[in-house]
């Protein structure tokens, strides 16, 4: 993740052990015995969201209060700590603390990551990837087929899809409202719902933006750009004919010697099903657009490109073996 240019905690070091323990570590219903072992990571704090609501008052429907409430003092020092220390723009009036945890998920949501288990507890203050618990990618790999899919789930134990890959901009919205709450009445009510109310609307800018540099829409940006994203995912997901044709007019190689190839061959051959999130874009990288009038070399070209895609995507076998249903050992 570090490399990946996302903001996260840092792994320092690995303590194992003797002792072992089962677990089904790629949910592909194979659990195996692996030692038990201790990640040290480093951060320059591990407050989180959940810090602060060890302060809450008794909730009315389950009569549960925080294990500290009524230490109005210990929450004082705390806010003014995590201010001094990582926002100090706050004491300005620079509103850049929400941009700051959009930061962090929006770039999840690029790369195809899925957190797991998105409470309020794993949520940083500062705005880093936290608690690497039940996490996936959705790329193709031998030990286990997690393809792209916005539904997909990396939580054995989450039935309902609460931390869903396409839920985590809602979750990590309902997270801020939390935290909101557990801050007053020291961040007042009416300007928590402003900073909450702008959340939707960086995230989608920021999401748009980095998707547009994955596509290599660099030099100009078009209302459309929007509509390829969504259809691009879509069609990964699903390769039904017309939303490749829907893709077709919106995307940036707009030649007719592109529009006359064979649609629905097109999609068969570059998004079969089960595409890879991460490699399919990397072949993406590596198609040239055709030229005006169809020669030999844009022939070539889509030969390469269909080879790219078909290299990414599983098998007729995989895809039954990653959608046969499993049961926890346990």
């Amino acid at each position: 993740m570090f490399f990946l240019g996302i903001p996260t905690t840092r792994a320092g070091s690995v303590v194992t052990s003797d002792s072992k323990v089962l677990r089904d570590v790629y949910y592909s219903g194979n659990p195996s015995y692996e030692r038990c072992s201790v990640v040290l990571r480093i951060a320059p704090t591990f407050l989180r969201f959940g810090s602060f609501e060890i302060f809450k008052p008794a909730d009315e429907f389950t009569g549960r209060q925080g294990p500290s409430y009524g230490r109005e003092e210990i929450r004082g020092q705390m806010l003014d700590y995590v201010i001094e220390m990582f926002y100090p723009e706050i004491q300005q009036n620079y509103p850049d603390r929400v941009e700051r945890n959009v930061a962090f998920f929006r770039e999840w949501q690029c790369v195809g990551f899925c957190h797991g288990v998105l409470n309020t507890d794993n949520m940083s203050v500062l705005g880093l990837t936290l608690d690497y618990g039940p996490y996936g990618f959705m790329d193709r790999s031998d030990i286990g087929v997690w393809m792209f899919d916005p539904d997909f789930i990396c939580n054995a134990s989450d039935n309902s899809g609460r931390y869903s890959y396409k839920a985590q901009p809602a979750i990590c919205r309902w997270n801020l409202v939390k935290l909101a709450e557990a801050l007053a009445p020291e961040l007042p009510t009416d300007r928590a719902k402003a900073v909450i109310d702008e959340y939707l609307d960086q995230f989608n800018r920021f999401y748009l933006e980095n998707m547009r540099k994955k596509l290599g829409l660099l030099r100009k940006e078009e209302p459309e750009d929007e509509i390829l994203i969504t259809e691009l995912l879509r069609t990964m997901h699903d390769t039904g004919g017309a939303a490749m044709r829907d893709l077709k007019w919106v995307l940036p190689c707009k030649k007719r010697a592109f529009n006359e190839i064979n649609i629905d061959w097109f999609i068969f051959h570059f998004f079969p099903p089960g595409a890879d999130f991460t490699n399919t874009f990397r072949s993406l990288s590596q198609i040239s657009c055709p030229s005006e009038r169809e020669t030999e070399q844009d022939k070539e070209i889509v030969k390469k490109a269909t080879e790219l895609f078909l290299a990414q995507c599983a098998s007729l076998e995989e895809l039954k073996s990653a959608n046969t249903p499993t049961m926890d050992p346990r």
